[in-house]
């Protein structure tokens, strides 16, 4: 294949507006509606935003692969898009309510430390390495995946008023993934470190 004959699907690096940048965008800005509304109480129609936001997640996915809409801006801003609203719905979540219980505290400072770590750990491994290639692991979007859901379940059991003694046990399931997810990701660090240290020794020793 020639190099003006490339995939739809290749990237293409920053570009901006594009049909998926823009839902992607679309999707942040939904997040603000969404926090006022849990934090009145009104969670049938959070969750109904909450619905239009995982559309758009499927739908900004689906342009970007099938239509040639591809962009490291893009790859930055959906997986951010989806941890602000997790992230920030979890602290709204954990605020005091007299008519219901909120989100342990516990559980909130677990999924924000555990970002904060994979954040500052990235940087440590960049600075020591230079390494930038940081993908999610599976474990990792099975995290994300658990987290959002919780977010989804809280809204509707307080909607319907119903099943809310299952709460403390999706709590339970979330933590235990969050520490699994983490510990996966300092490991990773750990190795790339490891690596990076092993090439420069085999390096002097050529010199050598």
């Amino acid at each position: 294949m020639s190099n003006d004959q490339q995939p739809l699907t290749q990237p293409v690096p920053w570009r901006v507006w594009t049909a998926a940048n823009v839902i992607t965008m679309c999707r942040i800005l939904l997040i603000i509606p969404f926090l006022y509304l849990i934090n009145k109480g009104q969670f049938g129609i959070a969750l109904t935003i909450f619905f239009i936001a995982s559309i758009t997640d499927y739908i900004d996915g689906y342009l970007a692969k099938n239509y040639g809409q591809q962009s490291r801006l893009g790859q930055m801003l959906d997986p951010a898009a989806d941890k602000l609203l997790v992230t920030a719905s979890f602290v709204v979540m954990a605020l005091p309510r007299d008519n219901f219980a909120s989100l342990p505290l516990w559980l909130v400072i677990a999924v924000i430390g555990r970002d904060l770590l994979i954040v500052v750990g990235s940087w440590i491994v960049y600075l020591l390495t230079k390494f930038k290639e940081f993908k999610a692991t599976a474990l990792g979007r099975i995290n994300t995946f658990l987290e959002m859901g919780l977010v989804f379940w809280f809204l509707v059991f307080h909607t319907a008023n119903w099943l809310t003694s299952l709460l403390p046990t999706l709590y339970v399931v979330v933590f235990a993934s969050v520490l699994v997810s983490g510990g996966e990701y300092v490991l990773m660090g750990a190795r790339i470190i490891r690596s990076h240290r092993k090439t420069l020794s085999n390096g002097s020793s050529l010199i050598s």
